[in-house]
């Protein structure tokens, strides 16, 4: 996604017409033309994907929301950061509490 983002970009602004039609030739903005439309393809793949695997990884949305992911999560999917924790002896985060309105 962060090479998709400059490529839309400057691709953009090659085939705004309206500021930048005079500074390039038809042939270079039917080329970016086709080249942002591939990228924008490609950037909602990326997002999809993404969405999809925070969704279908166990524990993900619970880390995105309340900031904490189990033991055994971490040692599924970030070892080498668990390691680094155990290691330091660093408190990990504790879970939040639900208060009770």
């Amino acid at each position: 996604m962060a090479l998709l983002i400059p490529v839309l970009l400057f691709t953009g602004l090659v085939i705004w017409e309206v500021y930048f039609s005079g500074f390039t030739p038809l042939v270079l903005q039917r080329f970016a033309v086709l080249i942002h439309s591939l990228a924008a393809i490609a950037a909602i793949l990326v997002w999809i994907i993404h969405v999809y695997a925070g969704i279908w990884v166990r524990g993900s949305l619970r880390a995105m929301t309340l900031g904490y992911v189990t033991p055994g999560w971490a040692w599924r999917h970030h070892r080498k950061w668990l390691r680094a924790l155990a290691r330091t002896e660093s408190a990990a985060p504790t879970p939040r509490r639900e208060v009770a309105p």
